[in-house]
């Protein structure tokens, strides 16, 4: 008798309908994760901005670093942080 059961139980779990998981494309604000890397990436590069010519007052060049992260370029006379730097407890 438990034989029957047990193989009329295994008949039902066979027979049972797979659940498919649902697949949903372009919801909004979801990402790979190479896009999500490629937002999260900051590139930084120096440039040199001479003094005005037409200045009274003698003023030095300076140099200004121009970061892009995720399509944003901010500008800035001070050095980028280095996160290699940070994550090893170093102070910039």
């Amino acid at each position: 008798m438990t034989i029957r059961l047990t193989l009329a139980a295994l008949a039902m779990l066979t027979i049972a309908p797979t659940v498919q998981a649902q697949v949903f494309h372009d919801l909004p604000g979801v990402v790979t994760t190479e896009e999500h890397e490629a937002e999260e990436r900051v590139t930084c590069e120096p440039r040199y901005v001479p003094p005005p010519e037409n200045s009274s007052r003698q003023i030095w060049g300076h140099t200004v670093y121009d970061c892009v992260r995720g399509g944003v370029t901010i500008t800035g006379s001070g050095q980028p942080l280095s996160r290699e730097r940070n994550l090893r407890g170093l102070d910039w």
